[in-house]
């Protein structure tokens, strides 16, 4: 029994371990690449660099200010709310890159 325990704890801790080390690799690589986003990339561009965001809205509903015939897409930190940073880059009505930030909170 001692044995299965030992295995299961260290089955147990791999995984933790992978999940952290995943959430650090994924929040660099989006922190990073966000910088290579430009105003005027489309939609197409942003998502090879950035990939899938995690939600989609209209601009401001969330963070910022609103902007009338504007979309959001918002890449949040894998540690979010508990590390609260999120990645925003906002299109226009041609899927077109008009404005990118970065919200943190202190």
């Amino acid at each position: 029994m001692t044995r299965k325990f030992a295995v299961g704890l260290l089955i147990v801790v791999g995984l933790f371990a992978l999940f952290i080390g995943w959430g650090f690799y994924r929040s660099s690589r989006i922190s990073w690449r966000f910088e290579a986003v430009t105003v005027g990339a489309s939609d197409a561009q942003v998502r090879h660099l950035l990939g899938r965001p995690s939600w989609t809205e209209p601009c401001g509903k969330s963070f910022g200010e609103p902007k009338p015939n504007c979309t959001e897409y918002l890449y949040r930190n894998s540690f979010a709310p508990f590390v609260p940073e999120y990645y925003s880059v906002r299109f226009d009505t041609s899927s077109h890159v008009i404005d990118k930030d970065v919200y943190e909170s202190p």
